[in-house]
């Protein structure tokens, strides 16, 4: 783990090669459950102020395509009343 980590946020290219990293580790249907934790992970810190908006369009624009994406509803809201819920 770099040093930017341990003192505070990391910067766009230490987010852009541990994606890249990642998603040339991972293949497969496994590909697809990295790129959802790093579209989360990405969409908190934007939420939070830790990547600006251009950062974010960059960083997740290197993740693939999933249909119906669960982070987006996450962030959204969650609007269709037919949504299976826990009740």
């Amino acid at each position: 783990m770099s040093d930017d980590l341990s003192h505070g946020k990391p910067t766009f290219q230490e987010l852009h090669n541990r994606i890249w990293a990642d998603l040339m580790h991972y293949g497969g249907p496994t590909l697809i459950r990295a790129a959802l934790v790093w579209d989360g992970y990405l969409g908190a810190m934007l939420e939070w102020g830790l990547i600006s908006v251009a950062d974010h369009e960059l960083l997740t624009s290197l993740l693939p395509h999933i249909e119906d994406n669960p982070v987006i509803r996450i962030f959204t809201g969650w609007e269709d009343e037919d949504e299976p819920t826990l009740e």
